[in-house]
């Protein structure tokens, strides 16, 4: 139905691959910022997570901390342990007593900690008391588990060690009981030793409190004491390379391991000093995410299909009259001034072909016009350089006119002649470009010079230039419209006593708002005068016409337009500069006019 290259084809090609380009740059947009967003939010409950985690175990470790200071510090104790390793016969009726004593006064503990499972007291010989909650508990332990506890005490000081240890049980289907042991020395305030405490905490001293963190089955939790030994974790590989270290961690971060990306937490209470390390992959994140973007390239594969099958549909009826247009053309290509066609729509197609049947009609008759209007074209050209007013004539006729008035000791008229003659070398130059200050003030100077004549003394002119304002670069002629206005309307009905001040300065610390970087500076004209003045209703129109067309300028007496020079500046300064500079204007009737200009100055131009 389409041909190889055709223009049709060509649509339906581009239509497929705007359609597929559009949908996958949003869709990928769309998944890069739900993973960002998806992201921080994610770290942002975790670390929470983790830190409330953490501060949970903090509140349970001090709790064990203040049993065992309780049990450490309490002289009873101290006195039953001494007395035991002084004791040669175990079996006395002294260590009895002590051991009954000693459950009575620890009883409170299992009231404390809930997950206390069992205490062990050691002298100094290695005798122990014990104490539990649980009948199913060792009344001893093990020599390799005590000889381990030692071990671990070695380099301790004092300070409770934590570890996890498995001991065999007839219950558990396993064999074994996982328990946490947390040990110390027992020394007096004076740092003496007497003795070793050990106690078993069920595994749910920990798991408990971290199992929230870790409910994502791609989430580890990791909890180190204050070496940095790690005491507990959820990960079932024993692979030391997968327990991260805490302190080449930040308090949050991401790291990619082995091509997965985790996000890691740590949080470390100060009071007991531990460090809780919990993990969670940002795969499943990434994979959720991942969604958007492929239902925007699915839908984008739909859109494609539907495109094609909206086009082959109406491609007939879009594409028959171009078709008939290009075989018309093609015949006119081959000589046939006589081809038509017929067009059966309304839309643009239709006008083409309006168009072309009569560009063929008037082919011929063009064709043979075409040597003759060029002809016309330019004889007419050759008479219009021969009727043109050449300025160095004028020149030259207003200077012969200033030395005969010279020469007729008439030399205020001769002043006048030199005054027109510079307006008229400085108006004959093109508007459109720019020129200095200086030069445009002193145009306005010989304009007011042949104010002055008509006026004498009633009219009084101040100029005041800043330093450095003269070299500001402004629009040609752009003060002449509003000094020439002061005279054909602020000063029409007065007769006495006309003001005119202008004064130009540059702001170089002021920028206006939305001003274009690039100006370093503005440059500020005011025009004020004490004429007459307007109502706020006759500003407001002349603003508003301003960027009218001048079919529709606003209020007409004859055939001139009044306040056209007004106008005329404002469409200036708007098509050169732009808001938010131009012309503002404040007047009251019978209170004057200020009119001030607002040009934007460019480094070089102070």
């Amino acid at each position: 139905m389409f041909k190889k290259g055709s223009f049709s084809s060509r649509i339906m090609l581009h239509m497929a691959l705007i359609i597929m380009f559009t949908f996958f740059i949003s869709g990928y947009i769309s998944y890069r910022i739900n993973v960002n967003i998806f992201s921080e939010v994610v770290s942002k409950q975790f670390s929470k997570a983790n830190e409330q985690a953490a501060a949970r175990i903090d509140l349970q470790i001090r709790d064990i901390y203040r049993i065992s200071n309780f049990i450490v510090f309490n002289p009873y104790v101290e006195q039953v342990l001494r007395r035991s390793a002084e004791t040669e016969n175990r079996e006395s009726h002294t260590r009895i007593t002590d051991q009954d004593e000693l459950n009575k006064m620890l009883y409170q503990v299992k009231n404390d900690e809930n997950k206390f499972y069992s205490m062990f007291l050691y002298d100094n010989k290695d005798n122990s008391f014990f104490f539990h909650v649980s009948p199913a508990a060792q009344s001893s332990l093990h020599q390799d588990v005590y000889e381990e506890v030692k071990l671990r005490l070695a380099d301790s000081s004092g300070n409770l060690v934590w570890f996890p240890i498995a001991l065999k049980s007839s219950v558990e289907a396993s064999g074994y009981r996982h328990f946490f042991v947390a040990a110390r020395y027992m020394k007096n305030k004076d740092f003496d030793q007497y003795g070793t405490m050990v106690m078993f905490f069920d595994r749910s001293l920990f798991s408990d409190d971290l199992g929230e963190l870790v409910s994502d089955e791609k989430a580890n939790v990791f909890l180190y004491d204050r070496q940095d030994r790690l005491v507990y974790t959820d990960q079932r590989e024993s692979d030391p390379d997968r327990i991260p270290i805490p302190s080449q961690l930040g308090v949050q971060e991401i790291v990619q391991e082995n091509g997965i990306s985790y996000l890691y937490a740590k949080s470390r209470p100060r009071e007991m000093n531990f460090a809780l390390v919990s993990r969670v992959s940002l795969d499943s994140i990434h994979e959720k995410s991942s969604v958007l973007l492929k239902i925007s390239i699915a839908v984008g594969f739909v859109g494609v299909l539907l495109a094609v099958m909206l086009l082959s549909w109406s491609s007939r009826r879009l594409f028959k009259p171009l078709s008939m247009l290009v075989h018309g053309m093609k015949r006119m290509r081959e000589g046939n001034l006589e081809t038509r066609v017929t067009i059966d729509t309304t839309d643009e197609l239709a006008y083409i072909g309006q168009s072309f049947n009569s560009m063929a009609e008037n082919v011929n008759t063009l064709v043979r016009e075409v040597y003759e209007r060029q002809l016309n074209e330019r004889e007419a050209e050759l008479t219009a350089l021969q009727t043109q007013l050449n300025p160095h004539f004028l020149h030259n006729t207003l200077d012969t006119i200033y030395w005969q008035l010279y020469l007729k000791d008439e030399k205020e008229t001769a002043k006048l002649v030199v005054s027109l003659s510079d307006m008229l070398r400085y108006a004959l130059e093109p508007a459109d470009t720019e020129t200095l200050l200086s030069e445009e003030l002193d145009q306005i100077r010989n304009y007011l010079a042949i104010q002055s004549s008509r006026h004498g003394e009633e009219l009084e002119t101040i100029i005041q230039i800043a330093p450095g304002a003269e070299m500001a670069k402004v629009p040609r002629l752009i003060l002449q419209p509003l000094v020439e206005n002061v005279f054909e309307h602020a000063f029409a009905d007065k007769l006495t006593s006309c003001v005119l001040v202008i004064h130009a300065t540059i702001d170089c610390d002021v920028k206006l708002q939305d001003a274009p970087g690039k100006a370093s500076g503005i440059l500020r004209i005011d025009i004020i005068d004490n004429g007459k003045g307007m109502a706020e209703e006759e500003m407001s129109r002349i603003v508003c016409s301003a960027m009218a067309p001048r079919a529709t300028e606003g209020p007409v007496v004859g055939k001139k337009r009044i306040h056209i020079g007004i106008r005329s500046v404002i469409r200036r300064l708007n098509l050169i500069y732009g808001d938010p500079y131009g012309l503002k204007m404040a007047s009251k009737p019978g209170a004057g006019t200020k009119i001030r200009l607002l040009i934007p100055v460019e480094q070089g131009d102070e």
